[in-house]
This record gives C-alpha cells, sequence and structure tokens, in this order.
C-alpha cells in the first residue's frame, strides 16, 4: 500500500480519525515470518534477504509471532546523530556487507498473522497486533505512533527527519494501490542552484530531459549535484531554452564526476540559477527526487555560493 502526496490532515478531532507515523528514510520491504529467518522482498518482489542479513536473522527473537506472518516496513541504516541516512543505506542496497552499515528493519504495519489475513482489518486493529507480536530486536524495531500530527510534523523538520505519514484509523490495508487513507507529507529543501548544462529528451526532440545543476565552488566551476527532470512543464521549457540558447559552452562548468552524464547534453555558462526541493542526498551525493521549482533571474553564482547552506 502506498501514500498518496498531501498535507496534514485538520480535521475535527483529528487525533480520532488518523494516526501519524515518522516518515522514513529506507527501503521499503516485505518480511515474512519463515522458521529460521526472515524472507525480505522488496517493492518489485526481489528477495533481498542476502542484502539485509541482520534484519533476516532477527526472527530468532520473534517467539510470539507465527510462521507465515507478514511485516511491512523500511530497512533504515541510521547516521553518527542517530538519523536515517539513505547515502549510508545505499551501498547495503547494492550489496556491501554489513560491516559497511547497519541497518534496521522498522515494521509499521501486519499483514498476516500466521494463517491469518489482516488486510481487510482496520489500521488500529493490525497496529495493536504488531506490537503485541514483535518484540524489539537487533535488526528489527516497531517505531511509535503518534496522536499529535502538528507536533510530529514539527519535531521532524526541526530534527532533519523526512516527514510525516498520517493514517487513517479505520482504513484496510491495499496491496498495491496509492491510497488517500494514506497521506505523506515530506519535508522538501528548497535550495537554489546553477545550471550548467541540459539533457536533450530522446522521446521528443527540442525539447529538454532535464537540467544539470551544481554547486558554485568559488572558483567559477561547479560541483556536480544531479539531473533534475520533474516540474519541467511545457511553459517553463520552452522560457529555459530561450534563456539557454547563444550561451552554450563546449567544455563544461563542472567539475570532473563519474555521475556526470556526456551523451545528448548541451552545456552551457554557469549563469542561469533555479530554485530546486529535494529530499537531501543520495548514495552518489546527488540530490535525491529533486524537483524545479522556478528559475531565479534575480540571482547570480556568486549570489549562490554566498548564501550556500540556506533553505527558501
Amino acid at each position: 500500500m502506498l501514500a498518496s502526496p498531501g498535507t496534514l490532515p485538520t480535521e475535527p478531532d483529528t487525533a480520532l480519525t488518523w494516526a501519524f507515523e515518522i516518515k522514513w528514510d529506507g527501503m521499503r520491504v516485505l518480511a515474512t515470518a519463515l522458521p529460521d529467518r526472515f524472507r525480505l522482498r522488496s517493492r518489485t518482489g526481489r528477495d533481498v534477504s542476502d542484502r539485509f542479513p541482520e534484519v533476516a536473522a532477527a526472527r530468532s527473537e520473534q517467539a510470539d509471532l507465527p510462521d507465515g506472518s507478514v511485516l511491512d516496513g523500511e530497512v533504515v541504516a541510521f547516521d553518527d546523530a542517530g538519523a536515517p541516512s539513505f547515502a549510508r543505506l545505499a551501498p547495503r542496497i547494492q550489496g556491501a556487507s554489513s560491516a559497511s552499515a547497519p541497518v534496521t528493519y522498522l515494521a509499521f504495519d501486519l499483514l498476516r498473522l500466521g494463517d491469518a489475513d489482516l488486510t481487510a482489518r482496520p489500521y488500529d486493529e493490525r497496529r495493536a497486533r504488531l506490537v503485541e507480536v514483535v518484540a524489539p530486536a537487533p535488526g528489527l524495531l516497531v517505531p511509535e505512533s503518534f496522536d499529535d500530527g502538528e507536533a510530529l510534523l514539527a519535531a521532524t523538520r526541526e530534527r532533519g527527519l523526512e516527514g510525516v505519514v498520517a493514517k487513517r484509523r479505520a482504513s484496510p490495508y491495499r496491496p498495491g494501490v496509492r491510497s488517500d487513507d494514506w497521506i505523506k507529507v515530506p519535508h522538501r529543501a528548497t535550495r537554489s542552484y546553477v545550471v550548467g548544462g541540459w539533457k536533450h529528451s530522446g522521446a521528443m526532440p527540442g525539447r529538454m530531459a532535464s537540467l544539470l545543476v551544481g554547486t558554485p565552488t568559488g572558483d567559477g566551476r561547479l560541483a556536480y549535484d544531479g539531473a533534475v527532470g520533474s516540474g519541467l512543464t511545457d511553459r517553463l521549457d520552452a522560457a529555459l531554452r530561450e534563456v539557454l540558447a547563444g550561451i552554450e559552452v563546449e567544455t563544461p562548468s563542472f567539475h570532473a564526476s563519474a555521475e556526470l552524464p556526456r551523451d545528448g547534453v548541451t552545456f552551457v555558462e554557469p549563469i542561469l540559477v533555479v530554485d530546486v526541493a529535494h529530499l537531501g542526498r543520495g548514495g552518489q551525493g546527488l540530490l535525491r527526487q529533486p524537483a524545479i521549482e522556478r528559475m531565479r533571474p534575480d540571482l547570480t553564482m556568486s549570489d549562490v555560493l554566498a548564501g550556500m547552506g540556506e533553505n527558501r
């Protein structure tokens, strides 16, 4: 079951209708209880048990969880400050050993308890059974659920967490459905970046597929931060191509980076500034889920360099 993007519910007696959970910056995984271990499956159905052996082994600590039970949750790696870090998790997803970054499975739902299918039962009932049968153990925890969504949203913002998920207490679990019964409210950081090029669209000649953006390094060049395609409307695409026309360059203004694309790219002088919303950085240090919000003709590369670290 997937959450729909939206705003925090604010209806009367919200706490009676909605429960609120932290939105973890991890990898979604279903865990099936076998006699000797958990079998872990990704959203695509791929078996990832060997990627997270400490989670698979946590089955041995679950005496009250019958074989055949199915948990839903996220595999999360934490940084030194105790905050979820997708950058630390990424090497584990790609097959790095557990020594590189320990992970924890945060189970937030119970879909099956032994032979009993719980998906038609309301969230509150599934949640209560989850807390009853899953014991905290190395590699496995049940994170807390909260009644006050506004307080949780403020607390997650203050701690730099990804956001909040609101879940309707009476709702069933609907596998494979993106439902309004679950609403995700992420904290997107917005910052200004300098455009150093754009990637051509293979499907639509003449259109942009994405902007290549970077952070000024003080020497007239840019550190590559990623390709941003989300938010490129027809109107913005036309405006960007008009602004970028005539400032093409042969030599990229980006510092050398293995992640910087070359094929189908037009590089430009680092003149144009855009605001980009994103969810932090991934394993290669690039922006996660970036989206263009607007052009910033009022800013220069020097302004971005002076204001680095500021959120707008």
